[in-house]
């Protein structure tokens, strides 16, 4: 089992949440996945280029399309994806394609996106490893898939147990072991991961797609020039 309980279907919780939800995230940022995201968002900054596409898929509200857009990212790179219309429609005022569809059955063909996010939507599914598995699918030869989930780590703190307890209370979601969303990443054919170090119950990852063996990653992703290119013995 992938985390400490099956989750039941979440999405209703999160149209409920859908025009508080801002308030209430900032609030697990402050005190426990603040760490997690700032890396995550340093990651795609670094990684994107002119011309690559960007699915963000979980978007929630928005936030890190509103900031990438923000910074000069064209709103044709950019698709957002959620499961929760009601989540999607605080995403009105961004002039960007918008999907409504499951992590773990993504409505994209196969390697359709340079870059891939995930945060803090991972943890909500109801199969993490189908929903990992999916998230991999749609990535590029020398594209990358950034993640940023609840991660089941020893707590540091009150706040951090508190946090963690009112989480599992409100069945919004459940914390994913990072060893096991590694090893199933790692599963998929091409991808290397590397854990991104971060304080709280969170976990950053950045994963990385080679391109075949003897075609330049530039040439698959239109400008992740320095990922690797798989060399199999």
């Amino acid at each position: 089992m992938f985390g400490q309980n099956r989750m039941g279907d979440t999405v209703k919780h999160y149209d409920q949440l859908a025009s508080r939800y801002d308030r209430l995230h900032r609030r697990w940022l402050r005190h426990a996945g603040g760490e997690a995201q700032a890396a995550l968002e340093a990651l795609v900054r670094a990684l994107a280029a002119p011309g690559q596409n960007l699915l963000d898929a979980g978007c929630g509200t928005g936030h890190l399309a509103r900031s990438l857009l923000s910074e000069g990212m064209s709103a044709e790179q950019v698709t957002l994806l959620d499961p929760s219309r009601q989540m999607l429609d605080q995403c009105a005022d961004l002039p960007v394609e918008k999907v409504t569809g499951r992590l773990e059955a993504l409505p994209f063909a196969d390697a359709a996106f340079d870059i891939v996010t995930c945060v803090w939507a991972l943890e909500t599914t109801t199969d993490p490893d189908l929903a990992v598995t999916e998230l991999c699918r749609v990535v590029r030869p020398g594209g990358v898939l950034c993640l940023a989930f609840c991660a089941d780590v020893p707590v540091r703190g009150l706040t951090h147990s508190v946090m963690r307890h009112a989480l599992l209370y409100r069945g919004t979601g459940r914390f994913l072991s990072r060893q096991r969303v590694i090893e199933t990443i790692e599963s998929q054919r091409g991808f290397t991961v590397r854990s991104i170090p971060s304080n709280g119950p969170a976990a950053t990852l950045l994963a990385k797609r080679c391109a075949p063996v003897g075609v330049s990653a530039g040439s698959q992703s239109k400008g992740l020039n320095q990922a690797p290119i798989c060399r199999r013995s």
